[in-house]
């Protein structure tokens, strides 16, 4: 082969290589549909791409997170209305049985249908969406929740500053509180319990740790650990009784919303023993009423259930018009058990006389129609009738005959203490119990999340809550929802009109805060959807732009292909004629 010829083939060989290697671009942008595929192909372009994509990422990502937040606001709102359906079935009872056509066992029938609803409105609050409640923050801890005090209190060293505590299954040491003599206050009370309790070398090994917090009129210890596991009870220590935990209730982690059992020793107790936190173990039996655990021995006790109607007769010497018009309990956890007669030393004053105990509870008292007397956790309400007023010398009888849920149960100290859902345990402290000590145990509901808010990000530096605050719904408004619920159940149980009538009030308020809370609830889901709408009609805009700039013109690539793959073909001719002219080809 001469070189012009060897010149030829070379320049028509690598035309016939660049051809095919545009005609495999072509075939690439056809398959792929994209004209630009990695930076080589149009550096520019590619960097707009790979903006484009991350906005487009970015987007989605919001989009997706607008889509798990409504998923939550929209079953929020629905509980929110069963719930609020639920308080109205309690306003329609509460409206039919205040009226006198009802008695004692027209209203027990309703209590059953009030308990039924109660714990369908505990059911909702503690819905849950992918294992997490909606209605709690953050977390959901277990606690112990500690009886009233009235802070200062005073802590001395040996005397009142030890304490027990187990934490999530695992039991401190002895926890020395202070080395001298303070005096604290509540929330000073609060940080020197935490602080202290989670130095204990015990504790601090398993990797145990609580927080503390001074709520009002009491202390409450909750664990850090979230869930079922979590638990906080008080086991020992000498300062269990100025704390105000030498009873309270105690609550696992595993629901918001958990029924409690608050064990309360009596003022007028005269034997040695201490009683640990109650808790709810089975809701299926818990009634949402109220007991006494009452010392017949020092070695043998009964269990009284004290939802009961409050009898309260008038004196059949009575010479006056006035009458007994409503009574009931007021405070359980004050209930002595005694006999009271309430007696008109003339007709505009009165004495309340403990039967029982032939002492008088007050005197002098100024007597006025309709006026609620109130006395040892009962209240009864005389006023004038027809025939005028009361005259001196008349009197009213007043007891109560408790239900006998236990009787005569041997006293082990402690041993546990079970019954009707509720368990607890009494020992002996300073000594053994007397004959006539009474702890009450009174039924309720605690909220125990937090005030964690699961945010969610709909736009630059824009985010939005996803959980509604459960405790602003039912418990920490105006209202406790569940307070007032359970007060309408003992109220009907208790044939008490009065707290039919307050109980109504209470859920008129609480149908209101559920209201306002739904009304939050749709603004912000109102507003995830105007987001959610203005992120679709950005992410058209960046997928046109995107296609513009990625996308190939399928049309005018076929043509491109279908061009090249003449121009191959046609140069594989022209290189096969060059080549068949050539010396080489003779040669062979």
């Amino acid at each position: 082969m001469r070189v012009t010829e060897l010149q030829t083939f070379g320049v028509l060989a690598n035309n016939l290589q660049r051809a095919r290697a545009r005609g495999l671009e072509f075939q690439q942008q056809v398959s792929t549909g994209k004209v630009v595929r990695q930076p080589s192909d149009d550096p520019s372009a590619f960097n707009r791409i790979a903006l484009d994509k991350a906005s487009l990422a970015l987007i989605e990502q919001r989009l997706r997170n607008i889509s798990f937040g409504q998923t939550r606001l929209d079953l929020s709102d629905n509980v929110l209305s069963t719930a609020n359906r639920s308080v109205s079935r309690l306003q329609e009872l509460a409206v039919q049985f205040r009226n006198d056509s009802n008695g004692p066992a027209e209203r027990r029938t309703g209590a059953v249908e009030a308990r039924q609803v109660f714990a369908q409105i505990q059911e909702a609050a503690n819905t849950q969406l992918n294992g997490m409640p909606i209605f709690t923050g953050t977390s959901t801890q277990g606690r112990t929740s500690g009886l009233a005090i009235a802070p200062p209190v005073t802590l001395t060293n040996g005397s009142n500053d030890s304490l027990i505590v187990n934490v999530d299954g695992v039991s401190s040491g002895t926890i020395d509180l202070t080395s001298g003599a303070e005096t604290l206050t509540g929330s000073e009370l609060a940080t020197r319990l935490q602080s202290r309790i989670n130095a204990d070398a015990t504790l601090a090994a398993a990797g145990k740790t609580v927080s503390v917090t001074f709520d009002s009129d009491h202390l409450v210890i909750a664990s850090d650990l979230h869930g079922a596991d979590s638990t906080v009870t008080i086991t020992g220590g000498s300062s269990r009784s100025v704390l105000g935990l030498a009873g309270g209730s105690a609550t696992t982690g595993a629901v918001p919303f958990a029924l409690t059992a608050t064990v309360s020793p009596a003022s007028t107790n005269t034997g040695g023993v201490s009683a640990s936190q109650g808790r709810i173990v089975d809701d299926n039996l818990a009634t949402l009423d109220d007991y006494m655990i009452r010392f017949t021995s020092a070695t043998a006790f009964d269990v009284l259930d004290v939802t009961v109607p409050v009898a309260a007769t008038a004196g059949s010497a009575n010479a006056g018009g006035a009458a007994i018009m409503d009574a009931g309990i007021v405070a359980p956890a004050q209930l002595t058990l005694h006999n009271y007669q309430i007696l008109f030393t003339s007709s505009t004053q009165y004495s309340v006389v403990d039967s029982t105990t032939s002492t008088t509870l007050s005197s002098g008292n100024t007597y006025a129609s309709g006026a609620p007397i109130t006395f040892e956790g009962l209240r009864v309400t005389v006023a004038n009738a027809q025939r005028g007023g009361p005259q001196a010398g008349d009197s009213f009888s007043v007891s109560l005959n408790p239900r006998t849920v236990l009787a005569n149960q041997s006293y082990v100290t402690g041993s546990p203490i079970s019954f009707e859902g509720v368990t607890l345990a009494l020992s002996n402290n300073t000594g053994a119990p007397a004959a006539g000590d009474l702890f009450a145990v009174v039924s309720g509901l605690q909220y125990q999340g937090d005030a964690g808010v699961h945010s969610i990000e709909i736009g630059t530096e824009q985010t939005v809550p996803t959980n509604a605050r459960g405790d602003r719904a039912f418990t920490s408004g105006v209202t406790d929802l569940f307070a007032t619920a359970k007060q309408l159940v003992g109220s009907l149980r208790g044939n008490y009109r009065e707290g039919i009538t307050q109980a109504l009030g209470g859920l008129n308020s609480s149908l209101s805060q559920i209201v306002t809370i739904q009304g939050e609830v749709g603004a912000v889901s109102n507003r995830m959807t105007t987001s959610a709408e203005k992120l679709e009609e950005t992410k058209g805009f960046v997928l046109q732009t995107l296609s513009r700039t990625e996308d190939v013109d399928l049309a005018k690539a076929i043509s491109d292909l279908t061009l090249q793959q003449y121009a191959i073909e046609a140069a594989s001719r022209t290189l096969t004629k060059v080549f068949e002219s050539s010396l080489l080809n003779y040669l062979r």
